[in-house]
């Protein structure tokens, strides 16, 4: 009998997910969105199912495997993109009830993800439990990060106590396009040194030294390192706190003005969206169906975003390029990273990288890593 490996890959609202066989070879690919929300809607393999609204992840994997029921029985693995692990979770985890508790204890630092990733693997228990649960780690592939890189120079009993320290993120996709990369190469991961850049809605860079990571972008929280979609990315530390006060306001509007309504809409003052950001700022764009008329301002304003964005992306691969000495290649991923080949020729105009450092695009296929990851 054929054994099958299912991929979840669950956001905030979003339930991404593919169907391998123990090849790697893949089955069947799909998107379910606006959980929650009314419209939701599943996209697989090309095709299209409306509904009025599924209100959880759970509903939306049960409908995923409705879709799926000619090889549901053969579902032996179900490997699940958890964001945060913390210090505990450094390679791919057997779940059991205890260990799901025990990754509940981080769904305050990744308050988007985890939960989400959680309700899914409480629904695969029960919907299919002859099948194993395994969750691979965002945070797991800077497990091997020293003392001087993740800590913060604040009071050592916050780290000690409460483990506070600088986690990163995206490393799944970090790895895999690392990975990517060296094939690409034709050389021995271990043998070269690059930078992946992944640009999306979140955006974090990641210094990769013989295929370890020595450096990242993003912290305690998805919040730090580059200008992303809503988010800010670095600010002075004293901001929020000045903020808050000045203002009078509490700290829960502070965190959604940081994470929700900074970035690119922040500076922009009207899109998070990098396409809508380039077309105003008067650079072609592939594939674009949205608008084309821009106010002046507007114009203006979408053009100083875009400097921004790529300044602080500039300053951390001139940063990262220092710390490795020599690298083979600069690895762009993710929506914005591989499709816009405008942001790749800026990112790395007028850097002094070296005339043999290649400039490389991969599409990201965390699903794919995480399948590699948890195949017996």
């Amino acid at each position: 009998m054929k054994k099958l490996i299912l991929i979840c890959n669950a956001g905030s609202a979003t339930l991404k997910f593919k169907l391998f066989d123990y090849s790697l070879n893949q089955i069947a690919s799909g998107n379910f969105e606006k959980i929650g929300l009314p419209g939701s809607f599943l996209k697989i393999n090309k095709r299209y199912k409306r509904f009025g609204r599924v209100k959880t992840h759970s509903q939306a994997l049960k409908h995923i495997l409705n879709e799926l029921r000619d090889n549901k029985q053969a579902i032996r693995l179900i490997g699940h993109r958890v964001v945060h692990g913390g210090e505990q979770f450094i390679k791919p985890t057997l779940v059991t009830k205890k260990v799901w508790h025990q990754i509940a204890k981080y769904n305050e630092l990744a308050p988007l993800h985890n939960p989400s990733s959680l309700k899914v693997i409480q629904a695969s228990f029960k919907i299919l439990p002859k099948a194993q649960n395994i969750a691979v780690f965002d945070t797991a592939f800077y497990a091997s990060l020293t003392p001087e890189q993740f800590l913060y120079a604040l009071p050592y009993e916050f780290y000690r106590r409460h483990k506070i320290r600088r986690y990163g993120f995206h490393g799944i996709s970090h790895k895999y396009v690392a990975g990517q990369a060296a094939k690409k190469l034709n050389k021995p991961l271990t043998k070269i040194n690059l930078i992946t850049v992944h640009l999306g809605n979140g955006c974090s860079i990641t210094a990769v030294k013989k295929g370890k990571p020595i450096a990242t972008s993003m912290g305690f929280t998805p919040l730090e390192g580059l200008v992303m979609g809503t988010r800010s990315g670095n600010i002075d530390p004293a901001l929020p706190l000045f903020i808050q006060r000045k203002f009078k306001l509490g700290y829960d509007k502070v965190e959604k003005i940081l994470n929700k309504e900074s970035g690119l809409l922040g500076i922009s003052g009207f899109t998070s969206d990098m396409r809508e950001i380039l077309k105003a700022a008067g650079y072609p764009v592939i594939d674009y169906h949205g608008r084309t008329k821009f106010t002046k301002q507007q114009k203006v304003r979408a053009r100083l975003a875009l400097k921004i964005f790529i300044t602080r992306l500039q300053n951390y691969i001139s940063l990262y390029a220092s710390l490795l000495g020599s690298i083979q290649a600069i690895v762009f991923t993710g929506g914005i990273g591989e499709r816009s080949s405008v942001i790749r020729q800026l990112a790395v105009q007028n850097l002094k990288i070296g005339k043999k450092t290649r400039v490389i695009k991969i599409n990201a296929d965390e699903e794919l890593e995480i399948a590699r990851q948890i195949r017996r």
